[in-house]
């Protein structure tokens, strides 16, 4: 009985000391430079696909929010789900950070690994995004795919 408790208990400490990744990490959003822009990609249909399409973020109350919220835990989890949308993280005119989210799967892909992404982490940001048209947000990716922003 103690060998099985002990065991139990060892399976929790190990689970929940996952490591998270603070993926916006040293950046200063308080400097006002900053704007999150979230591009439709080919990933199936989700609420916020659907309620919100193309976004930016540039309040820096939110995007300090975002920094705080997005601790996420690698994941061994491959599905071929595509992608729900292209993050990028822009200081002025250079991006910064860029990476990609499945929220039917729950999963982000970034140059850290593959890590659990809950739906619920952008979902609860709805009403703090800006929508931004189609075209507009289509623009935006081929200026930065002109600009060799995405190094895969």
């Amino acid at each position: 009985m103690k060998r099985l408790l002990l065991l139990f208990l060892t399976v929790i400490l190990f689970l929940s000391c996952k490591e998270k990744v603070q993926i916006f990490e040293g950046y200063d959003f308080n400097s006002g430079e900053y704007s999150l822009h979230g591009i439709l990609s080919e990933g199936g249909p989700t609420y916020f696909t659907e309620e919100i399409g193309d976004f930016i973020i540039t309040d820096t109350v939110v995007l300090n929010k975002i920094q705080k919220d997005w601790k996420v835990s690698p994941t061994n989890k491959r599905m071929p789900c595509g992608f729900s949308y292209i993050i990028v993280l822009m200081k002025g005119d250079s991006c910064v950070k860029d990476f990609e989210i499945n929220l039917d799967c729950e999963y982000l892909v970034c140059d850290k690994g593959w890590f659990d992404f809950p739906a619920k982490l952008l979902n609860k940001y709805d009403k703090s995004v800006v929508k931004v048209p189609r075209e507009e947000a289509r623009e935006f990716h081929e200026k930065l795919i002109e600009n060799n922003v995405f190094k895969d």
